[in-house]
């Protein structure tokens, strides 16, 4: 769901953040009612509501620094999504050099770090006891800040402190890959030792807590995983040009042919999943399978392929001197529901297409040829 944008960045906020906000309002009530017993229901929300939302706004400040940073560096940032397990801005360009990564990734946790003692130095400068109310949310949400900065530090990629651990390995070895697989292990590390300490935890402590940690652990392990796997089938794509990969245009469908016709003498005679559509010899846009099942199966004898067919404008387009990485990140960037690019030559002529398909057999035969 958008709920703001900022600078150009849509600010989205996922359903699960409610569960952090609900989460931290919970444990600061449990302490304000630590501190006083005779809290009433009233003020233990309060309390619980007013941390929680200092705490999500904690959370966008952190990663609207990654963003603005970011595009200092000339790298633009689609959207900030907050949701379970924090926040992620969605960068739609990995860092082009070693210190831009450090930089970028290094500024999220430091700004965490200085909301956190900005929260606490009431707490030291002013020699008078506060009232409950504003020490324990000074307190709570000061340290609870200063929590997230170091752990957003652990050296356990993708988190920040992975980013900066590789940005390192990547300056001294001048190697991304590399870099990468070093830091995607020590995340993995990491994640497993969360794991074993939220089994413990649970076993001779506390239930609750000890399943957060096991969660996290399982969820930083996958993205480890994950994110490494993304960087390695980058790197691949990034080596080869877009006219290496393109389906040609080998078959087309008529403008005036009959939708259901079109289903029997092509769909289900070549298995793809889209065709072009060509009139007076022209080629005008693309039908898609998608495009066919929004029409009701009796109206298909009589439709026509030409009106159910998309326009080419509606597709991103990209040009065959432009590699596979250039291409993954127009497709990730899509807004069509058919993730489906068309190819140009020099003469802004069609000369085929790429889809997701295309990518996959691109990676899966370069993996092969290593």
């Amino acid at each position: 769901m958008k709920v703001a944008r900022i600078k150009g960045i849509d600010i989205v906020l996922h359903l699960s953040t409610l569960v952090i906000v609900a989460l931290v309002g919970f444990f600061a009530a449990e302490y304000y009612f630590g501190l006083d017993v005779h809290a009433t229901i009233i003020d233990l929300i309060l309390v619980g509501l007013v941390n929680g939302i200092i705490i999500l706004i904690s959370i966008l400040l952190h990663e609207l620094t990654h963003s603005l940073i970011a595009n200092a560096y000339g790298l633009k940032v689609s959207q900030i999504e907050l949701y379970l397990f924090g926040g992620v801005s969605e960068i739609e360009q990995e860092p082009q050099t070693p210190k831009s990564e450090f930089v970028i990734s290094l500024f999220g946790p430091v700004s965490s770090l200085i909301i956190g003692f900005l929260l606490l130095l009431p707490l030291w400068l002013i020699p008078i006891n506060l009232p409950s109310f504003l020490f324990v949310t000074l307190f709570y949400s000061g340290y609870t800040n200063i929590l997230l900065g170091i752990f957003n530090m652990l050296p356990a990629y993708p988190m920040d402190g992975g980013r900066v651990l590789r940005a390192a390995l990547w300056s001294k070895r001048h190697d991304i890959l590399s870099a990468t697989k070093t830091a995607s292990r020590a995340g993995s590390f990491i994640a497993y030792g969360l794991i074993a300490f939220g089994f413990f935890y649970v076993l001779f402590f506390d239930f609750f807590n000890g399943l957060w940690f096991i969660i996290i652990g399982f969820f930083l392990n996958n993205q480890s995983r994950s994110s490494y796997v993304q960087t390695l089938h980058e790197i691949t794509l990034s080596k080869i040009k877009v006219r290496n990969m393109i389906t040609p245009i080998k078959i087309e469908i008529p403008f005036d042919m009959k939708i259901n016709d079109a289903i029997k003498n092509y769909f289900m005679v070549y298995r793809k999943s889209y065709f072009p559509v060509v009139q007076n010899d022209k080629i005008v846009g693309l039908i898609h399978v998608e495009d066919i099942k929004r029409i009701p199966i009796d109206l298909r004898y009589n439709h026509l392929v030409g009106y159910a067919m998309k326009d080419f404008s509606n597709f991103p387009t990209v040009s065959l001197d432009e590699n596979g990485k250039d291409a993954l990140y127009k497709l990730m960037k899509s807004k069509t529901k058919q993730h489906i690019l068309v190819v140009l030559d020099v003469n802004n002529k069609i000369v085929g297409f790429i889809g997701e398909d295309e990518l996959v057999s691109t990676i899966r035969f370069s993996e092969q040829q290593i």
